[in-house]
């Protein structure tokens, strides 16, 4: 089985304007990221997919990291197959996707679910964390059980984190979708809270990267 660890970063982030680049602790979220996977280059081969001249820039410090140019599609375009229309230029069969906006996330605890991919050589596998509450569906219909009106009895409801996806890339080619979402069709491997948050907002900028400047040394 041949892994490849693929990062990408845009400019034209919609919700968090220029997120990826703009001034992050005393780095970026994006260098953040490149430092951390960096470290897993003597067992995979990690690419960087961008298309436009800051990324370029800093990537010619990170002599380990693959450069893949996306085209002017690939970085406007939100549809994922659109997205992701650079995959064929990587020749490993199976995509490891990283999250460039979870700072907390480890490179440990990504090489510990691409170990477990292996070893039990599964289809495909994504991060979640484990939630124990109450829900509700889009129609105010309660899913599950709240009679006994204690959490801690609750079965656990697994949220996908987002933070990495690991996925066939013939089979994400051919459908357009990472996975056929049936049992262990994504393996659900559990991360932390801390390592999950990721940052899609302003309002999430500004409140996580005062818990990454508190927790950075710590937890990192």
């Amino acid at each position: 089985m041949s892994i490849a660890i693929v990062l990408q970063a845009r400019k034209n982030s919609q919700r968090c304007k220029n997120k990826m680049l703009r001034r992050f602790d005393d780095s970026s979220l994006f260098e953040i990221q490149i430092k951390k996977f960096q470290k897993l280059t003597n067992n995979f081969n990690v690419y960087c997919a961008v298309g436009e001249k800051p990324f370029f820039s800093i990537l010619k410090n990170y002599k380990k990291i693959n450069l893949i140019i996306r085209n002017k599609i690939s970085v406007e375009s939100d549809l994922i197959e659109n997205v992701f229309n650079y995959l064929n230029q990587i020749e490993e069969s199976t995509i490891c996707f990283i999250n460039p906006c979870s700072p907390f996330l480890k490179a440990s605890t990504v090489q510990n679910a691409l170990n477990l991919f292996e070893k039990l050589n599964l289809k495909s596998l994504t991060s979640v964390i484990e939630k124990k509450t109450w829900y509700f569906d889009h129609k105010y219909n309660p899913i599950n059980d709240n009679s006994k009106c204690d959490t801690k009895v609750l079965n656990a409801i697994y949220e996908c984190s987002h933070s990495f996806h690991i996925f066939n890339k013939k089979f994400f080619i051919k459908n357009k979708k990472y996975w056929d979402n049936k049992k262990n069709d994504p393996y659900l491997f559990k991360i932390g809270n801390t390592e999950a948050l990721d940052i899609d907002t302003e309002e999430e900028f500004k409140y996580i990267e005062k818990i990454y400047k508190v927790l950075k040394n710590s937890t990192l």
